[in-house]
């Protein structure tokens, strides 16, 4: 039987065919990096439920198709061939019929798609699928932009889905989402902040954020998240990794800082913002400005640093940051406060300089600089 692989990456072994009703069907049978079918449960829209299927038909299933197999539908000399003889292929007991597919109007883009797919999530039903759909995308081995990925924590975290995205970051070996970038890194710890605030500080929502948060900084130490650097490319002077970025730590000391400030703080909590102001001071160094504490040349690869230099953007992710520190400095102990409002003075004229250029019609910066700000 045949292990079919939708990768160059992953190996063919033992190979047979079997005969359904006189047609040549190609089996999959069990393999380690293929435990299920990608299928889709029922969404709140006939709309979506097409999408989903779209995608699943067109662009997933044909992935475990053997290679040879697959060449023949996108191939237009055999479209009538496979018009009256499809290549069948059986899936944990499900026949799958293929025929020709013009690879130029019958096959979606997939990044459109799946960006298409997740505008229209709403409910827990179709959120369900997000996971299976990452799934299946990863598993056909397409190369995916690391800023579309930033796009999709953004998207569902702005729907209140923050936990989903990481659990997807959880699973990443098989969903593809990796926190490997500075960018999706700082949507999902962004959104993470902004549940608490929106729950009002709300003393529970704001510690499940909390553990949320430190959960992200976990993963960063794990190898499944762990950015791809070519052989010849190691760390670059002076650059911070994603672990131990400041920008990264400030949001668990946001979150610790805000449960130290209102609520009776015990001594773990208290420890917490101390470490993490620490380490924050001691990583960013006096003066320097939040778009300054990589290397320069970090900035000016977008799918790097360089996402901040849009001022959207940074006022956006950072104006969270800066409610952080200065609350932070209003609990910790004297020298250690100091320190914190030097860096916070840095990032509160970084922050002016970019809302002074911010686009007219740019609606987002201003009301997240409001929700910390002029509630």
């Amino acid at each position: 039987m045949f292990i079919l692989s939708p990768s160059p990456s992953l190996s063919l072994s033992r190979t047979s065919v079997l005969l359904f009703r006189g047609v040549r069907v190609y089996r999959l049978i069990e393999h380690p990096l293929v435990a299920n079918i990608t299928h889709f449960t029922p969404t709140s829209s006939l709309d979506l439920d097409r999408l989903l299927s779209d995608i699943r038909t067109k662009i997933i299933l044909p992935s475990y198709l053997p290679r040879a197999q697959r060449k023949k539908i996108y191939s237009l000399k055999w479209e009538k061939k496979l018009k009256a003889d499809p290549i069948v292929i059986e899936i944990d007991g499900e026949v799958i019929n293929f025929r020709y597919q013009n690879p130029l109007t019958d096959i979606p883009n997939t990044q459109k798609s799946v960006g298409a797919a997740i505008k229209q999530f709403e409910t827990p039903a179709d959120f369900a699928n997000l996971k299976p759909l990452l799934e299946g995308v990863h598993y056909t081995g397409q190369k995916i932009d690391q800023s579309f990925y930033a796009k999709v924590a953004r998207l569902v975290s702005a729907k209140g889905y923050v936990y989903e995205m990481l659990e997807c970051a959880r699973s990443a070996r098989r969903t593809g989402y990796k926190l490997d970038s500075s960018e999706k890194v700082n949507e999902v710890l962004h959104h993470v902040q902004l549940k608490a605030r929106d729950a009002d500080w709300d003393e529970a929502e704001t510690r499940q954020a909390l553990r949320w948060a430190e959960m992200v900084i976990e993963m960063l130490h794990d190898e499944a998240h762990q950015p791809r650097r070519p052989k010849n490319r190691p760390l670059l002077p002076g650059e911070i990794p994603l672990a131990r970025d400041p920008m990264v730590l400030a949001a668990p000391l946001h979150l610790a800082a805000v449960i130290a400030s209102q609520y009776e703080a015990d001594d773990v909590i208290l420890d917490k913002v101390h470490k993490l102001a620490r380490d924050v001071v001691t990583l960013w160094p006096e003066g320097k400005k939040l778009k300054e504490l990589q290397p320069a040349e970090l900035y000016a690869d977008f799918d790097q640093m360089g996402y901040l230099l849009s001022s959207n953007k940074f006022v956006i992710l950072a104006t969270p940051l800066l409610h952080g520190l200065e609350t932070a400095a209003k609990v910790v102990q004297p020298e250690l406060a100091s320190q914190l409002q030097s860096r916070c003075d840095t990032l509160r004229a970084e922050i002016d300089e970019a809302r002074r250029t911010l686009h007219p019609e740019a609606l987002r910066p201003g009301n997240v600089y409001s929700k910390f700000y002029d509630a």
